[in-house]
């Protein structure tokens, strides 16, 4: 029996990411047309590897800007949306007071937050990175090694680390957690057997999360 394959993903751009917003996970916040772009683009990728109405397991995080990702995705492969199996597991970091505020006042007042390689410097009262990987690797032991494909939508920061954890990236010297290299939106990286290939985008990151 072939191993499970993981198609991870991050939503379509939001309209807080075209305003350089930090994201909140308990907030809705809207694809643009350019989110809503990637996420059609995304679909008709996969459906080129699996083909229509495949055999496959979705999973989302349980935020607005995932769920409607996902809900255009499941829509092209001809799958029903509602099946996706929804978990905080899967959220963005957690960026406490300095959610919803835009990433330029913040860093006049505590200085730069977006840090190398596109990634963001926790928040004092946020979640920091070794706080991710607890969660993800709660999700990882219920998915476990169940057979087939799945299909993943989350976030940029939080799918870094499930894809650091899960195809052997090594532990970031000052974040405490293996972390990925970054994928703009609407970009699909392929992990399975411990080993990752970027499916369909491109490794141009960005930190908006």
């Amino acid at each position: 029996m072939a191993s499970p394959r993981f198609f991870i993903m991050r939503h379509g751009e939001t309209v807080y990411n075209a305003a350089r917003r930090l994201q909140a996970n308990h907030i809705h916040t809207p694809l643009t047309r350019l989110g809503a772009e990637q996420a059609l683009a995304m679909g008709a990728a996969l459906r080129g590897v699996l083909g229509d109405r495949p055999d496959v397991t979705l999973h989302v995080s349980e935020t607005g800007r995932a769920l409607q990702t996902m809900a255009m995705i499941a829509d092209v492969l001809g799958l029903d949306w509602f099946a996706a199996r929804r978990t905080h597991d899967l959220k963005e970091i957690d960026m406490g007071s300095w959610c919803g505020r835009l990433y330029d006042d913040v860093e006049t007042e505590v200085g730069p937050i977006v840090i190398a390689d596109h990634l963001l410097r926790p928040a004092p009262d946020g979640e920091d990175y070794p706080m991710i990987a607890a969660r993800l690797a709660n999700w990882l032991a219920e998915v476990g090694d169940a057979p087939g494909d799945h299909v993943v939508v989350m976030h940029g920061i939080s799918s870094r680390v499930l894809r650091g954890m899960m195809a052997g990236y090594p532990v970031h010297p000052d974040l405490g957690a293996p972390i990925a290299p970054s994928l703009v939106q609407g970009s699909i990286a392929l992990v399975q057997d411990g080993r990752e290939t970027v499916l369909f985008g491109s490794e141009r990151g960005s930190e908006h999360a």
